[in-house]
């Protein structure tokens, strides 16, 4: 029995010696942060291209594994993902690792205060783990950067003016012009708008979902808001557009531009023309 023992505790021994030895023989590669550049920028949010580069201090190639990555946007866990692995590492060299990460304004909690603060930038955190494949098993290295990524212009709305479409004793059809003003260099994409609309005084339409056409960059459009007014009931105001004087126009409501809600609250005299 002893003897059976010791044979034991001798092979074990042995396996233990090949095992630190198999170890000692297999470098742990290396992986270094290279750069982070923003691919593309919309209203929807924005699409990030991370590198890193993979080390291999070893004599033989080895493969990646796996890749898992996490973001998190002003210290809220937002969005993560997977990468293919297959990527072959050759022998005593370095090769780039790249992903892109897309990330969307409308999972960041609070953007729309962080807009209305007039907060240009955001802090973000990439984290991860990227698995190498050895002959001793999956090796894991920690993936780790933070930045700023710069937030876009938000769209501007401005009241243009009243057209007159057409005139009758009893009621007058109008066109409320709204200016959508894109200072971005990219488009707007297409949006809704809520709103309630009052002239002279008086609540003439309310609607949900209206349409808002996209706007190319550095350009602005306008949305015409169909209305029909009573003139018995809208008095001077409607006296006032007949003869193509300024009236007082109140829209309020909210817009719905790449999936951001975006508050609108416009009050003033406009001039009606026909």
């Amino acid at each position: 029995m002893r003897t059976a023992a010791v044979a034991l505790a001798l092979v074990l021994a042995s396996c233990a010696g090949l095992q630190q030895l198999a170890r000692s023989a297999v470098k742990d590669p290396k992986l270094t942060f290279r750069s982070a550049s923003v691919e593309a920028l919309d209203m929807e949010g924005a699409t990030v291209a991370f590198t890193f580069d993979l080390e291999n201090p070893n004599g033989f190639g080895l493969d990646l594994a796996r890749l898992g990555w996490t973001i998190d946007v002003e210290g809220t866990r937002i969005a993560s993902g997977d990468v293919p692995g297959g990527l072959r590492i050759r022998a005593n060299g370095t090769s780039p690792v790249a992903f892109p990460v897309r990330l969307r304004y409308q999972d960041v909690p609070g953007i729309v205060s962080l807009l209305g603060s007039g907060k240009d930038v955001i802090q973000y955190r990439l984290g991860g783990t990227l698995g190498v494949r050895t002959p001793l098993g999956i090796i894991d290295l920690p993936i780790s950067h933070e930045d700023r990524l710069r937030l876009p212009s938000m769209p501007r709305f401005t009241l243009d003016g009243i057209s007159v479409r057409s005139a009758s004793f009893t009621e007058l059809a109008l066109d409320v012009r709204l200016r959508i003003r894109n200072p971005n260099a990219f488009a707007l994409p297409l949006g809704r708008l809520d709103y309630a609309l009052a002239i002279g005084g008086a609540h003439v339409a309310r609607a949900e979902g209206a349409e808002l056409a996209g706007v190319a960059g550095g350009t602005s459009a306008v949305v015409a808001i169909p209305v029909k007014l009573d003139i018995a009931s809208a008095g001077r105001a409607a006296a006032d557009l007949a003869r193509g004087a300024e009236v007082q126009v109140d829209l309020s409501g909210r817009a719905v531009v790449g999936g951001i809600p975006l508050p609108v609250d416009l009050r003033g005299r406009v001039p009606a023309r026909r």
